[in-house]
């Protein structure tokens, strides 16, 4: 999966240190992160940091002012370590939860509480910690985490300039997939896993035929459970996987679907659903907490509830009504709340918050 646009130029314009930020944003394990939402969260921090006139820093043994730290991986109790030793501010990014750890990956759910023990051991490690939503920091404010340290809300953000609708990508996105001009195309993004709800989407997808579902997004075959290999490999002709697109592909794709239907049954934020509705597409969702009071249903999102055995069958139902022009456009409401969390607004609250931590004065 990609999300964000790599070269992207916010437009914030807040009040500048007399020396610009040096901010260590390792590369490290991050790697492995790359195709995932964390990879693309790391990539609009440092367009953020970037178009505050500060410098990205890779290396962690040149001069720094500051650590942004993303990943679980265990390089990162090290690099928090090292920026302790040089007495340099640690940012800790929350990007995860022990509640979106399970129904993941092979095991997870064995694991999550060993995961939660460490991930929470990690963030104590921050001199801050930043989380995306308030959901997400209801989550990791819990005694069991143990966080001691201020927790600031920080969108990950979307590039609305790059993330933006295009009546022309109907089209492109038809003839990239080999799909005459008038197909429903109903898509998703993201890993391959049970949270994301690609079980119940192959389901929906079985029985609506007359639609073309389109998922698209990479998981290392050694990661997919065996129920989610089962589902993909059993899929309907009318479900395609085109894996790992490009940006410029997936904008396409957003902008010219007739439907974004994304069954997740938890997230600390959704990279992806905010692209989404910065291209208008209309957008359908499972009805879980984070997003009940955000994107409300009916006005700016449409929402499925319940996640009892009918669930498949009330999306198709919901996602039917949704095709046939049955329910209310929401799309410039949608487009709006993605404006909300633009990069040019998450830059200047990204500064606001190196001013609230001290990062400026420590520098």
């Amino acid at each position: 999966m990609v999300t964000g646009r790599p070269h992207a130029r916010p437009n914030a314009r807040p009040v500048r240190p007399a020396r610009p930020l040096r901010v260590l944003m390792p590369t490290g394990m991050a790697r492995i992160a790359k195709q995932s939402g964390i990879g693309a969260a790391i990539r609009h921090q440092e367009q953020a940091v970037r178009s505050l006139g500060h410098e990205v820093v890779r290396s962690p043994l040149r001069p720094f002012d500051v650590i942004h730290l993303n990943t679980p991986f265990p390089d990162t109790l090290l690099l928090s370590w090292w920026a302790r030793l040089r007495r340099r501010p640690v940012l800790m990014w929350a990007h995860s939860t022990e509640e979106d750890f399970r129904d993941s990956f092979t095991g997870a759910n064995r694991i999550a509480p060993l995961f939660r023990r460490w991930i929470a051991l990690l963030y104590r490690r921050g001199d801050a910690v930043i989380t995306p939503t308030p959901y997400s920091r209801s989550l990791v404010s819990q005694p069991k985490y143990g966080i001691r340290t201020r927790i600031h809300v920080l969108s990950n953000g979307v590039d609305t300039s790059f993330f933006r609708p295009d009546a022309s990508a109907r089209g492109r996105l038809r003839d990239s997939l080999g799909l005459p001009g008038e197909s429903r195309v109903v898509m998703s993004v993201g890993i391959q896993m049970v949270r994301k709800g690609i079980l119940d989407w192959v389901q929906v997808a079985r029985s609506m035929p007359e639609a073309h579902f389109v998922w698209y997004g990479h998981t290392d075959p050694r990661l997919i459970t065996k129920d989610v290999e089962a589902a993909i490999a059993s899929a309907p002709v009318n479900c395609l996987f085109p894996g790992y697109v490009g940006a410029e592909v997936l904008r396409d794709a957003y902008a010219g679907a007739d439907a974004f239907c994304f069954l997740t049954k938890e997230e600390t934020e959704g990279i992806v659903l905010l692209e989404a509705l910065a291209c208008g597409a209309p957008v359908l969702l499972r009805d879980i907490p984070i997003y009940r009071d955000w994107l409300p249903d009916g006005e700016v999102t449409h929402m499925v509830p319940g996640n009892d055995p009918s669930f498949p069958t009330t999306v198709k139902e919901r996602l039917g009504a949704l095709l046939d022009g049955e329910l209310p456009d929401l799309t410039a409401a949608g487009r709006a709340a993605a404006q909300e969390v633009d990069l040019g607004r998450v830059a200047e609250r990204l500064a606001g918050i190196y001013e609230a931590e001290g990062v400026i004065r420590r520098s």
